[in-house]
C-alpha cells in the first residue's frame, strides 16, 4: 500500500492522509475515514523512508538531570503521553547531575539528526544559552526560566512564600530552612528567597532564619543537614522548611532520632508531592508543582515547533502550584 491507494480509499487527498501520519490538525470526518482504511489494510508507514526524505529521525531527545527522581518520572510521563500520539519515540539521556553531560548529549543527539530536544535543566548559564541558540534542532527547556528560549518553569516563589506563611500562621516562629546550592536557580535561589523576603515582610529579621544551603537532592541529604543543624546547640526552631521533599524525609528522620516530635515541637513543610509524603509518619505537608503538566506543555510546544517552516517566537510558561495540608504542619 502507498499514500496514493490509501488516500484512494478513503476518499481523500494524499496530503491528508501524510498530515495524519504525522500528528497534522485534520477534520475529524477526514481523519476517521483515514484510521478504517489503515485498520482495514493493516497498512505500516515506512518511517525510514520519510527520515530519509526529511533528513530529520522521527525521534525526540530528552536530557534529565538524573532518572532517580519522582519529578523528573512525572514529567517524563507527560512527555510521552503526547509525543507517543503523534507518532514519534523518545531517545533519554541523563546527566548523572554531572553539568558537562548535558553539552554532550546534545551535540550527539543533533548529530544523530533527532527532530527535536527536551532538556530538563538544574543551572542557567550564559553557555547553555549560547549552546541553545546555536541549536540547529528545536529545544524546549523545563524547570528553569531562560529568557528569550521556549521553556517551561514553575512557580517555585510564591509556592515556598505559601508555605512560609502556613508555617507561621500555625504558630511557628524560629525558622529553619535547608535548601540547595545556587547553581539552581529554581530550587536553590527562588525557594530560598522566598523564605527570606516573607520573613522581612513581616517585620522581621530574615537573617534570624538558620540557613543550610547546600544540602544534594537527597533524602541522604535532608538528613545530614538537619544533624549540622541540631549541632548547634544555641540554635532552637520550631518550624522547618526544605526545598524538596527528599530532603524533609530525611530531616524528620534526624528530627525523630534526636527525639522531636512532628508537628508538636516541630512544624515541617517542602516542595515535591513525593508518593513518600503519603507514607511517612506524620504525612508531609507539600507544594505540588505540575510536573505532568510540564511534559505535556514542553512536548505540546516542541511538537509546534518541529512542524513549524519558520521559526516562531519564544514561549516562556510558568505553571502554578498547590498545596496539600497534611500531618507535619497543623
Amino acid at each position: 500500500m502507498t499514500l496514493k491507494e490509501i488516500a484512494r480509499l478513503a476518499g481523500v487527498s494524499p496530503a491528508a492522509v501524510s498530515r495524519y501520519l504525522n500528528g497534522g490538525s485534520l477534520s475529524a470526518e477526514k481523519r476517521e475515514a483515514i484510521g478504517r482504511v489503515i485498520e482495514q489494510t493493516d497498512f505500516t508507514p515506512n518511517r525510514l523512508a520519510h527520515d530519509l526524505r526529511t533528513g530529520r529521525v522521527r525521534q525526540v531527545g530528552i536530557i534529565v538531570p538524573k532518572i532517580h527522581s519522582t519529578s523528573v518520572s512525572e514529567v517524563l510521563d507527560g512527555i510521552e503521553s503526547i509525543l507517543s500520539q503523534h507518532g514519534y519515540m523518545t531517545v533519554l539521556g541523563s546527566m548523572n547531575e554531572d553539568p558537562e553531560q548535558e553539552v554532550r548529549y546534545v551535540s550527539l543527539m543533533q548529530s544523530y539528526r533527532l527532530a527535536g530536544i527536551i532538556i530538563m535543566a538544574q543551572t542557567v548559564s550564559e553557555e547553555r544559552e549560547k549552546i541553545y541558540r546555536k541549536m540547529d534542532i528545536p529545544v524546549v527547556i523545563t524547570g528553569q526560566k531562560y529568557p528569550g528560549l521556549n521553556c517551561i518553569y514553575h512557580d517555585d516563589y510564591h509556592a515556598m512564600q505559601a508555605l512560609m506563611e502556613r508555617l507561621l500562621q500555625s504558630g511557628s516562629r524560629r525558622i529553619a530552612y535547608i535548601g540547595v546550592d545556587e547553581s539552581d536557580p529554581a530550587v536553590g535561589i527562588e525557594r530560598c528567597k522566598a523564605v527570606e523576603d516573607t520573613f522581612r515582610q513581616m517585620a522581621k529579621d530574615p537573617d534570624s532564619v538558620l540557613m543550610s544551603r547546600t544540602a544534594p537532592f537527597s533524602v541522604e541529604g535532608g538528613y545530614e543537614a538537619m544533624q549540622q543543624l541540631l549541632e548547634q546547640a544555641d540554635q532552637y526552631f520550631d518550624g522547618l522548611l526544605c526545598a524538596t521533599d527528599s530532603i524533609a524525609q530525611g530531616a524528620m528522620i534526624a528530627l525523630k532520632e534526636a527525639g522531636y516530635k512532628i508537628p508538636e515541637h516541630i512544624r515541617v513543610a517542602a516542595i515535591g508531592n513525593d508518593e513518600s509524603n503519603r507514607i511517612s509518619e506524620p504525612q508531609l505537608t507539600t507544594a505540588r508543582l505540575f510536573q505532568h503538566e510540564c511534559g505535556e506543555e514542553a512536548a505540546t510546544m516542541l511538537l509546534k515547533l518541529m512542524q513549524s517552516e519558520e521559526r516562531p517566537m519564544p514561549r516562556q510558561m510558568m505553571l502554578g502550584y498547590t498545596i496539600i495540608p497534611r500531618g507535619t504542619l497543623t
